[in-house]
């Protein structure tokens, strides 16, 4: 929810009686009989739309309104009573002059079928469709037209076999790499520990030296 302005609190306090005030000289003065039903239909559109309106200021009005009185109740209930009647009366000019609904006309019962003609539900004799023809036969592949189909799938078959033993040797080759990086990545974690090792000894080695070299010294100094 939006916090709202001390501007907009007193913008609605002052625009809400009016509202009301001209929404009830709307319905008590206005004729709404002069004028065409469509007419008075958009009309009594547009006045359920500022009464929506008017109830929405009258419900922020009341939640602004923290520290409310009895005269302030009061007002509140009069100005909702009033919209009220307004509403009833407006909706039911709405109604009347509402226009009738109109069902749209069916469209298939206007379309008409299609009319279907003898000549189109002749059959094709079946001689017609037993008898080879001559074009039919020409169609038909020969043996001499099969040879260069054997010849390109012998090559074909002879191309795999030499591109299996290819695949064969390479895989061979790239298992041997891996076994060698494997034993080569062994290695190389054994000589990282005992390097690290060598290297502590080393240092505690100094230390040890240092320390004894300063207890030499203080013990010459003292004596």
């Amino acid at each position: 929810m939006s916090v709202r302005t001390n501007d907009q609190i007193l913008h609605d306090r002052v625009n809400l009686p009016r509202l009301v005030k001209r929404l009830e000289k709307s319905v008590s003065e206005d004729d709404w009989s002069d004028g065409s039903q469509r007419d008075t239909w958009i009309k009594a559109q547009g006045t359920l739309q500022r009464i929506r309106h008017a109830r929405l200021l009258l419900k922020n009005v009341e939640v602004d309104d923290h520290g409310t009185s009895p005269a302030s109740e009061h007002r509140y209930q009069r100005l909702r009573a009033t919209l009220d009647q307004v509403e009833a009366f407006v909706t039911e000019i709405e109604q009347k002059a509402a226009p009738p609904l109109k069902r749209p006309i069916p469209i298939l019962p206007s379309i008409r079928p299609p009319k279907t003609k003898a000549a189109d539900l002749e059959t094709i004799p079946v001689e017609a469709t037993l008898i080879p023809t001559e074009d039919t036969i020409q169609s038909v592949p020969s043996a001499d037209d099969l040879i260069p189909f054997g010849r390109n799938a012998t090559h074909f078959s002879e191309s795999l076999v030499k591109d299996k033993s290819v695949v064969e040797a390479m895989q061979e080759k790239i298992e041997g790499n891996f076994d060698f990086m494997k034993k080569q990545r062994i290695r190389l974690r054994d000589f990282r520990g005992k390097s690290g090792s060598t290297t502590c000894l080393v240092i505690m080695s100094l230390l040890v030296v240092l320390v004894a070299f300063m207890l030499m010294v203080l013990v010459i100094r003292v004596t």
